[in-house]
């Protein structure tokens, strides 16, 4: 009989983004900001953004928007920078 591989790892496509939780971050701390400060801008709880930035949670759209809004960046720079710094 074949081999059961328990422990594989799921594909790359699979595996949630770190990218924009680093860059959510890297734009917070440019500013000087707090995750307190930044979540209150965006209307958001600040546990919440902990979980953003340590990539344990996936925001929607409509927070990234927020995000963007609040860090008073285009919600597309916001993807770009993602995308770019992951391609890097």
């Amino acid at each position: 009989m074949g081999r059961i591989d328990f422990l594989v790892t799921p594909p790359r496509a699979h595996r949630p983004s770190t990218r924009f939780g680093a860059v959510i971050r890297e734009l917070r701390e440019s500013r000087g900001w707090s995750q307190e400060q930044l979540a209150g801008h965006a209307s958001l709880n600040r546990s919440y953004m902990g979980e953003i930035e340590r990539a344990a949670a996936m925001p929607s759209l409509a927070t990234a928007e927020k995000l963007a809004h609040a860090l008073e960046v285009a919600l597309s720079d916001l993807i770009l920078r993602c995308e770019t710094t992951a391609s890097a």
